[in-house]
């Protein structure tokens, strides 16, 4: 195969998909690493959805990407998925690179949590800057309601998603959270996005620096009638979540570190009932 850089986005797309399921780990991530250096945003634009389910799964669970929770310190492929996927690793370059461009990527609001899909197609959106601003009306002749996230938000909602998504060991062999390449990059991300002292590293890639993402207006109105809702909004309380939207030094170094916690939240915590969730919303 001709050097998987430097060609037309579908044609790039096409060769990695070729080689997916034949080379072993170590070979695609070495490829990868070049294509995310020589190509710019715009050819890794075509990309960037299909390698996320590629290492995530598919939110369907039909694929089952690396199945990160499954891989063990001890296999030979566990360094090279978390370099690969390390916060100063290549992957996050690539999501760097696309968020400086602004790019955006939809997912359906059915994929969501119980609690949480229900919560907004009953048509109250949750009090989460995560979801405010974000949803997008269905096209012409589409029945499905979409989420317009960035691209770190998009890869963080994938990873997310890992855990619930993925399948179980085959064997129903226990296996050890602690020696888990998905549990051990939770604590990384953590560590790295939520540190203890000091502050969140700025984007550790020389020339790409990530795009803040602008806080949603305080008083949106976002009609959805003619769709079934019963409101005439989604957004039923105001925003109180910045008081600027200037994006300064200070929300330079915060956003990632809030977007982290609330993907987390949503997707791991809200699987109750449709009511505790709505009581948990209700203002106090």
């Amino acid at each position: 195969m001709a050097s998987p850089s430097l060609q037309q986005p579908h044609i790039l797309l096409a060769n990695l998909r070729n080689d997916w399921s034949i080379k072993p780990l170590l070979q695609r991530c070495q490829e990868l690493v070049k294509v995310i250096d020589d190509n710019p945003a715009k050819e890794l634009h075509v990309i960037f959805p299909w390698l996320v389910e590629g290492i995530f799964g598919s939110l369907d669970g039909v694929i089952g990407g690396w199945n990160l929770r499954l891989l063990q310190a001890r296999n030979n492929e566990y360094n090279i998925a978390m370099e690969f996927l390390d916060p100063m690793g290549p992957m996050m370059k690539l999501v760097y690179k696309l968020q400086a461009e602004e790019y955006k990527y939809e997912v359906p609001v059915t994929c969501l949590p119980g609690p949480l899909k229900s919560s907004i197609l009953e048509g109250s959106i949750p009090d989460c800057p995560l979801f405010h601003n974000k949803l997008r009306l269905p096209q012409s002749g589409h029945q499905s309601l979409n989420l317009s996230l960035n691209p770190f938000e998009y890869y963080l909602f994938y990873f997310a998603m890992g855990l619930i998504t993925q399948r179980n060991h085959p064997n129903g062999q226990h296996v050890s959270t602690s020696d888990s390449a998905y549990f051990a990059l939770v604590d990384t991300y953590l560590k790295y996005f939520l540190p203890m002292e000091g502050n969140v590293p700025l984007s550790p890639f020389s020339g790409v620096r990530a795009t803040v993402p602008s806080p949603a207006p305080r008083y949106p109105s976002v009609p959805f009638a003619g769709y079934g809702f019963q409101s005439t909004s989604l957004l039923k309380r105001h925003i109180s979540h910045q008081s600027s939207a200037n994006a300064d030094s200070a929300a330079q170094e915060t956003w990632r570190s809030e977007t982290l916690v609330q993907m987390f939240v949503e997707i791991w915590l809200h699987h109750y009932t449709l009511e505790m969730y709505q009581k948990l919303q209700s203002p106090q």
